[in-house]
């Protein structure tokens, strides 16, 4: 099965809560495990968190291109 994994939270400024540790990188932990989770599991998996972004809405359309260049769908 193939899976398309968004792990959100890399715009700049980021708009994740912050206090003893910073939601941002309890995101990417969180993310990155399931993606390696999922490999180790045999699934085809596509990470669409874009790296650069400069806006919301371009991080948004990244997410989508890189989802769609792939063939991943929602079911």
């Amino acid at each position: 099965m193939k899976f398309g994994i968004d792990i959100g939270h890399n715009c700049k400024p980021d708009t994740g809560a912050v206090s003893i540790k910073k939601e941002d990188d309890l995101t990417k932990a969180v993310g990155t495990k399931l993606m390696e989770k999922l490999s180790a599991a045999g699934h085809s998996v596509i990470n669409c968190t874009p790296n650069i972004t400069r806006s919301v809405d371009e991080s948004l359309q990244k997410r989508v291109n890189k989802a769609n260049d792939n063939n991943v769908w929602a079911r």
